[in-house]
């Protein structure tokens, strides 16, 4: 959780108290050296106040169990992207990750333990991302990632390592977690996000059919 509202409005009051202060020892000789006892009560007073904003702002943007961002986020934040995208000339991948049999994960394993699984596969998935990418808890066992970049090439290098990095964690659950990664590209492929979604569900579950075949 970020501390944005907190330094807010406690830069504010310090800056409003100050003021106060000033005003009162020019105009009204209030002792500048005055213990400021009032000002520290509010201040710590406004700090709760930061703080009860800065947990409803991460509440409204993250998911509560991955801490990753939610369906609502990348909503408000695609349009913005894809702004940026075409201000600078680059591309927009979005890849859509589902977890491969975690209906029976958590079948046979329980739901805390599938909670685990879906943890470490989100931080699985911020390890081999970059900065500026958005990773998203979709829905249920299914992720988002919104990458801007210029090289599309690197979309194989990165689902590469996400299922290697998979394939560890598996050892270590001992049972077998896996992912299946389906991408599009905008402008390329498609232009909303609806459109994207619906083009990387299909790359994903062309890939599924062919793992399947194999």
């Amino acid at each position: 959780m970020k501390y944005s509202g907190r330094i807010v409005i406690i830069s504010f009051v310090i800056i409003l108290i100050l003021a106060i202060r000033i005003y009162g020892n020019l105009y009204y000789n209030y002792p500048s050296l005055q213990f400021p006892l009032f000002g520290i009560f509010v201040v710590f007073a406004s700090w709760l106040l930061g703080t009860q904003y800065d947990k409803l702002k991460f509440l409204s943007e993250k998911d509560s169990l991955t801490t990753l961002y939610n369906r609502r986020f990348i909503l408000d934040t695609f349009p913005k992207l894809v702004a940026s995208v075409d201000r600078n000339q680059k591309k927009l991948i979005l890849y859509f990750i589902d977890v491969d049999n975690f209906k029976i994960i958590n079948d046979t394993c329980g739901h805390k333990i599938g909670d685990q699984v879906l943890h470490r596969i989100a931080n699985v998935l911020m390890l081999h991302s970059e900065k500026k990418d958005k990773i998203a808890r979709w829905a249920g066992d299914e992720f988002l990632i919104l990458s801007t970049c210029s090289d599309t090439r690197q979309k194989e290098m990165r689902i590469s390592r996400i299922q290697d990095e998979l394939k560890a964690a598996s050892q270590e659950f001992k049972l077998e977690i896996s992912v299946s990664i389906g991408t599009a590209v905008y402008p390329d492929e498609a232009q909303t996000l609806d459109d994207l979604l619906h083009a990387a569900d299909q790359d994903m579950y062309s890939l599924k059919s062919d793992r399947k075949l194999s």
